[in-house]
């Protein structure tokens, strides 16, 4: 069942964040999961950016994306589901 009201799950009073790219203000959900790596000798820290497809369709490879007044750099951008969110998958700066 898709989400009809997107602003009820992007909420800055909860965990919602404000991000921009460029003149484009949005709001997105900031994850930042850790993997380990190298059989288990190292840890790596991933970051991902859920926010509506409308506001990051043309986010590319590349693209400074700012959340929550820090800069990171999109190496990724996929649609989740039915396209109504998409996910950036981030490096820190």
């Amino acid at each position: 069942m898709p989400i009809n009201d997107t602003d009820g799950f992007l909420n800055t009073d909860e965990f919602g964040l404000d991000c921009s790219v460029g003149d484009t203000d949005f709001v997105g959900v900031l994850d930042s999961p850790v993997e380990v790596i190298a059989g288990g000798v190292a840890l790596s820290r991933e970051y991902e950016l859920i926010a509506e497809t409308s506001k990051v369709s043309s986010v590319a490879r590349g693209t400074t994306v700012t959340v929550n007044s820090e800069d990171y750099t999109c190496r990724e951008n996929r649609a989740i589901d039915d396209g109504v969110f998409s996910v950036l998958l981030l490096s820190k700066d």
